[in-house]
């Protein structure tokens, strides 16, 4: 009876936007379907932002959680499909060597941190596991996808600063048997033709037991960048007469292929215990790297000999959870293995040519360009370890608190052989490396009253680990061979508290520490002697918030303010060499506010509209640091992004038509991924994009036609630090990460649910 005035309120303009619809799609049968139907009501979304289950409604954190239903209509199957829809989150490249190490993510403009010099500052989860920030899971079968934004060491460890990303996939069932398939055709523009299937299988094999789940994939995307050969690009070198102009169509593709399979068993002689074993592999490569030459607009890639640039990345994750639910709560207890192997080669012609002179050389070469390939890899193993207790207690404390372990093994490497000077290889770079991490953590919740929870955090982490830095060659100027270590030890507090007016109505306000270690630098001989230490770096965030169900569920609104105070910050210094080292950098803010909003207020009609606004800068510059200003925006953060999805369904005769447009603003940045900002950094324009997909189900069938990037925008996503970066030649090439071109495509969808 209370929400009867606020319905009758809402009436006029829930009409008038049904109106507005029927106008656009000026289709008669939808204006009568909406113009007679009751509205919608939301589902609740449920998310373990505090390793508990709760309703995205009633939880005291800032979470963005997409469905797997959802990933599924709008089509999404990496990470940059799903990216663009998240309020203060920017990602693109620049961290690390080539393409498969690159990506950076930035969430709340906590922005920094490169694979081997200095941890990320988002953290990336695949189930309970710790994965490579730079990984991209294939968005399939998934249970959701969650993103935590605000520091989350207190649960998630120590690269959690700015938030942290959750891949969360589905477990096998043991009730019933159910599968699916996935069928596309596409083209993009400049590229070509291109495919992506898809499948998934469920079925029991002890009814109510044990249960087998299956999926798989295979795509290819055809590249669209052309490789131009033959022409010399640096003064004063000529191109040898062996190598005739031409040119390769088509570069830049991406093949995949992978799977998982799990098991999930319920035995019943042990009541509440719960298993699953789990295997997921994953294998893509391509014949070149998606990069556009000085401007986002280039789609040629000009190069003075026919050197193929390629990469390939591979990687395995094997885990073991059990779950034994008792009365009083849960013990929860997880392994997992991940393994992961990459290799990108680049063309390092022009820069090994820039180094053939007096200064580098025991003697001088002829300026005519020879090949000079220059691969860079990466042999990644970790093991991880958690158990942890759950409590489900009936009075009004609960609790959360578990033990970490993580060990991990790393080898990455650089091998330029390439030309060789008195019988010295251009380069060779190898640095083996060992990590270790120790974490006990614990969440305490009171409720004194039905209305008000209180709860407070903490985690004590210690973190160890040893590298070796060895590096040789003509380039090197000879050898340099050196073994740093480093440990430290941190403690990182969480504290919220919310209020409920009604069920519907929640504020929540928080307080945050994060943390993330320091390290060593280490270059070699030909970017100077020595390069220093770089200690831990830390901030605390303070958000208030609210979160409402409104109008009899057919809105669910959450508001969030913060502000960050990042001291000690560790941001990545290019040297003339091309090299990279971390330093700290006095301190920085970043204020903001977000706003999402589920909406269905018609019948077949829902929408997510979501935005954010960050302002993220230096405050203050120590005395003797470089590359940093006082007022300078942090690297590659945008002040403003903002998304709208819409799912409208049509109930016909053949079928329920759907329309799912979305859209997506990313405001402008600068990088300083490559350019210092002394120089001004590189700018990054703002972009929109738009994806659609029409179609119809019908039964078991489902048939659309999709166009991604629909107004063929050539998004910036930032430049790529290349591991030989072109900065010592007379031509500064600038090579961006664009978004894909149009793609316009059809997709074939089957879906069976036995018994």
């Amino acid at each position: 009876m209370r929400r009867k005035p606020v319905a009758h309120a809402m009436r006029g303009e829930i009409t008038f936007l049904a109106a507005a619809i029927c106008a656009v799609l000026r289709t008669s049968y939808a204006c009568a379907a909406t113009a007679n139907s009751e509205a919608n009501v939301l589902e609740p979304v449920i998310v373990t932002a505090e390793r508990r289950s709760e309703s995205i409604q009633d939880v005291p954190v800032s979470v963005t959680a997409i469905t797997g239903e959802t990933l599924d209509k709008f089509n999404d199957h990496d990470f940059g499909d799903y990216a663009h829809t998240i309020p203060n989150l920017s990602y693109g490249t620049g961290s690390d060597f080539g393409v498969t190490n690159g990506r950076t993510v930035t969430i709340r403009g906590i922005t920094g941190g490169r694979f081997r010099s200095g941890q990320a500052t988002t953290s990336f989860y695949l189930n309970d596991t710790p994965v490579p920030l730079s990984l991209d899971p294939r968005v399939l079968d998934l249970q959701r996808i969650e993103v935590l934004r605000g520091p989350q060491g207190t649960l998630f460890g120590s690269s959690a600063m700015g938030g942290t990303v959750r891949v969360i996939t589905k477990t096998a069932e043991a009730q019933n048997t159910y599968g699916s398939f996935d069928v596309q055709a596409f083209d993009i523009n400049h590229g070509g033709a291109g495919y992506d299937f898809s499948g998934t299988f469920n079925a029991p094999i002890i009814r109510d037991e044990l249960a087998l789940k299956l999926s798989a994939y295979s795509s290819y995307k055809p590249g669209y960048f052309t490789r131009k050969f033959g022409i010399a690009t640096t003064p004063g070198f000529t191109v040898p007469a062996s190598q005739a102009p031409g040119q390769v169509t088509h570069i830049g593709n991406d093949i995949e292929r992978g799977g998982m399979a799990t098991l999930t068993y319920t035995p019943a002689a042990l009541p509440g215990l719960t298993l699953t074993p789990m295997v997921i592999y994953q294998s893509s490569r391509g014949n070149g790297f998606p990069l556009a030459d000085f401007n986002t607009d280039n789609t040629v890639q000009v190069r003075p000999l026919d050197v193929e640039e390629s990469w390939k990345d591979q990687w395995t994750y094997s885990s073991l959870s059990a779950k034994y639910k008792a009365g009083f709560g849960s013990f929860i207890g997880s392994t997992a293995s991940f393994h992961r192997q990459a290799l990108d080669n680049e063309d390092n012609t022009e820069v090994s040519a820039t180094y053939w002179g007096p200064t580098y050389a025991t003697g001088q070469l002829p300026p005519v360009y020879l090949a000079s390939p220059a691969p860079s890899f990466l042999d990644l193993g970790t093991v991880t370890q958690e158990l942890r207790f759950e409590s489900a207690f009936s009075g009004p404390l609960q609790t959360v608190i578990g033990i970490y372990y993580e060990h991990g093994k790393s080898h990455t490497g650089q091998d330029i052989t390439q030309p060789l000077v008195q019988g010295q290889p251009g380069y060779i770079q190898d640095v083996p490396l060992s990590n270790n991490e120790v974490a006990e953590y614990g969440d305490l919740t009171y409720t004194p009253i039905s209305a008000i929870e209180l709860s407070a955090g903490v985690r004590a982490s210690t973190l160890q680990y040893k590298k070796r830095n060895y590096y040789y060659g003509w380039i090197n100027q000879g050898l340099t061979d050196v073994s740093v270590s480093h440990s430290e030890h941190a403690v990182t507090p969480r504290y919220t508290a919310k209020y409920k007016f009604t069920p519907d109505v929640m504020v929540y306000a928080s307080a945050a520490k994060g943390f993330r270690s320091g390290g060593t630098n280490s270059v070699p001989n030909q970017c100077g002697p020595g390069s220093g230490s770089f200690n831990s770096d830390s901030l605390w965030s303070y958000e208030i918030g609210s979160k409402d169900s409104l109008f009899d569920n057919r809105m669910n609104l959450r508001v969030v303010a913060y502000r960050i105070d990042w001291t000690n910050i560790q941001q990545s210094i290019l040297l003339p060499c091309t090299y990279s080292v971390t330093q700290n950098a006095g301190t920085a803010t970043s204020t903001g506010a977000e706003i999402e909003a589920d909406i269905a207020p018609i019948q077949g009609l829902n929408m997510t509209f979501s935005a954010g606004y960050d302002d993220a800068k230096i405050t203050s510059v120590p005395a003797g640091a470089t590359g940093f200003v006082t007022g300078q925006a942090l690297n590659g953060v945008p002040k403003v992004t903002a998304s709208l999805l819409a799912d409208y369904s049509i109930p016909t005769d053949f079928g329920s038509v759907f329309i799912r447009p979305q859209y997506s603003y990313t405001g402008k940045s600068v990088s300083y991924s490559v350019i210092a900002v002394q120089s001004g950094g590189r700018a990054r324009d703002a972009y929109s994009m738009v994806d659609l997909n029409i179609g119809v189900a019908k039964g078991s069938w489902e048939a659309s036609f999709f166009a991604k990037n629909l107004l063929d925008v050539r998004a910036n996503l930032g430049d790529e630090q290349s591991e030989v970066i072109e900065l010592q030649s007379p031509t500064v090439r600038p090579r961006w990460l664009i978004a894909q071109p149009r793609t316009f495509g059809i997709e074939l969808k089957y879906k069976f649910n036995g018994q």
